[in-house]
């Protein structure tokens, strides 16, 4: 829980401005836009696991 935690703390304004840019486009130009609703919390788990530890510390690079 801690990577979601993390994630969130750092991105929550990039996550916001994802689901509104989603749902302008869906009210403006075609409902077909609110497929990629799914596909968000998919990237966000991706990326919580790949980039944070248990505790919602960045993890460091690897060079």
């Amino acid at each position: 829980m801690g990577q979601f935690q993390g994630l969130w703390r750092d991105t929550k304004i990039v996550w916001i401005v994802f689901v509104s840019i989603i749902f302008a486009f869906s009210i403006f130009v075609s409902w077909y836009y609110l497929l990629l609703l799914p596909c968000l919390p998919v990237s966000f788990v991706y990326f919580a696991f790949i980039r944070y530890d248990d505790e919602g510390n960045e993890k460091g690079d690897f060079t």
